[in-house]
């Protein structure tokens, strides 16, 4: 029986909130896709149409809280008009407030999730492109209005708050401060540290040392031991009798 591209969706939110539930109830290696695709109601082989492993609908969940991250930022009035540091507080607190509830489930599988070294971590590549898409499209709108300079390795900065991103859910996770106060503080700090140094063009001149450096230095002794390695190869040659050395 041909179901809908609604239902299929419908089924899949229920798949994914099934095993949410059993994780919590039990534990991630006692929930079985069988007992899932029971409780939300489809056939037994028919959950392998939607995920092919249980750690599958795991990196389905994230992918769906990030993608709601992203569209609750879309609603936000005026949100385009928020400082770069506005918008990323705005985008970690708007994470957090979306896992809240379901933290515990957080907590049991977030770092299976995002340390993984399986198979399955190519599954993650959806979300860490997302997330980079944003970050990018918020650095991009601030260097257009004269916020920040275009940075220079813009990629690189991308990578280190997705890290960030990775150690402030840890941090909220283990956080027993009333309301996780502690949580909000840090990131509060940290993205103002992110920012004075970004606004400050620290970033891009760190950069810029960088590359000097690696220019008139490490490429400089690459290109010695180069000339060394030729001059002693030529010295073997003539040794050897070569007569085309």
């Amino acid at each position: 029986m041909k179901i809908s591209g609604a239902q299929k969706l419908e089924n899949r939110k229920r798949i994914i909130r099934e095993t949410v539930d059993m994780i919590l109830e039990n534990d991630f290696k006692s929930t079985t896709m069988r007992a899932v695709a029971r409780a939300a109601g489809i056939g037994d082989a028919t959950i392998y149409n939607y995920f092919p492993t249980k750690e599958s609908i795991l990196y389905a969940y994230y992918e769906d809280a990030m993608t709601a991250c992203v569209e609750k930022l879309k609603v936000i009035e005026n949100f385009n008009e928020y400082s770069l540091q506005e918008q990323l507080q705005t985008f970690f607190e708007t994470e957090l407030e979306l896992f809240l509830p379901d933290r515990e489930f957080v907590q049991k599988t977030f770092k299976q999730v995002f340390f993984s070294f399986s198979q399955d971590y190519n599954r993650l590549l959806p979300i860490r492109s997302l997330f980079f898409s944003v970050i990018d499209e918020m650095f991009g709108a601030a260097a257009e209005v004269g916020e920040i300079e275009e940075q220079v390795f813009q990629e690189m900065i991308s990578f280190l708050i997705w890290d960030y991103n990775i150690g402030i859910i840890l941090y909220w996770i283990n956080d027993e401060s009333e309301a996780f106060s502690n949580t909000t503080v840090f990131n509060d700090k940290s993205i103002d540290l992110l920012c004075s140094l970004i606004q400050s063009g620290i970033v891009n001149k760190t950069f810029d040392i960088a590359i000097f450096l690696f220019r008139n230095h490490v490429l400089n002794k690459m290109q010695s031991a180069k000339d060394r390695f030729k001059t002693i190869d030529f010295v073997k040659r003539r040794f050897m009798g070569d007569d085309n050395a």
